[in-house]
């Protein structure tokens, strides 16, 4: 199992999580979940492009600092 640090733009909104999953794939699949769920927090972003859609993600590394994918949440 692998972590992601997965990050939404829209409408200026800006969203962010770490998801367990095996696959990116999978990871953006349980993102979207927790979206629709309300589980993860909308913030407000004003400074973004409105008209702009972005979503980024990222393996995370247990080698990297603060990116531990022990400390990541059990989704």
């Amino acid at each position: 199992m692998k972590a992601y640090r997965i990050q939404a733009r829209a409408c200026g909104k800006y969203l962010k999580d770490i998801i367990k999953a095996d696959t990116a794939k999978e990871a953006l699949g349980r993102f979207s979940q927790r979206v629709t769920d309300g589980i993860i927090k909308v913030i407000d972003e004003d400074f973004y492009n409105h008209k702009k859609t972005v979503i980024t993600y990222e393996e995370l590394d247990e080698s990297g600092e603060k990116k531990a994918v022990s400390g990541a949440p059990e989704t």
